[in-house]
């Protein structure tokens, strides 16, 4: 019994720190391209790629470890962080998830977007993300 314990005390801290730890952005935000495609950025919302878990499967109304996305949009983000404007914001929001946790959630988000994603791509969500 004693080893279950630690067994599951073990995995438990491995998905905690997956999930929990708040690295650096292997992305630059000045790397980030000046445009994104809506479009494009929906297609990346909605899906799993690789093993990175689609956002809409955390990010949706009634969820308790993540805050819905249906109202987010520029104006919301702009909001978030003092000195941070809404394309800042919502960059470090998908590429270093624990810089900025909402009121009311943990830091429980996947934390490897930016090692799987590329520059445009981040940018294609932010699009998406923005719309009215």
């Amino acid at each position: 019994m004693r080893l279950y314990w630690t067994l599951c005390g073990l995995l438990l801290m491995a998905v905690l720190t997956a999930c929990g730890a708040n690295p650096p952005s292997a992305i630059p935000f000045e790397d980030l391209p000046a445009e994104g495609d809506p479009i494009r950025g929906e297609e990346l919302y909605t899906s799993q790629v690789g093993v990175m878990p689609a956002c809409n499967s955390c990010h949706v109304e009634g969820a308790r470890g993540a805050p819905t996305l249906l109202d987010y949009n520029a104006e919301v983000a702009a909001q978030r962080v003092d000195g941070e404007d809404a394309r800042e914001y919502t960059f470090y929001a998908i590429a270093e998830p624990g810089r900025f946790i909402v009121e009311g959630y943990g830091n429980a988000m996947y934390n490897k977007y930016d090692d799987n994603l590329a520059p445009q791509d981040i940018a294609d969500l932010i699009a998406y993300l923005h719309q009215d």
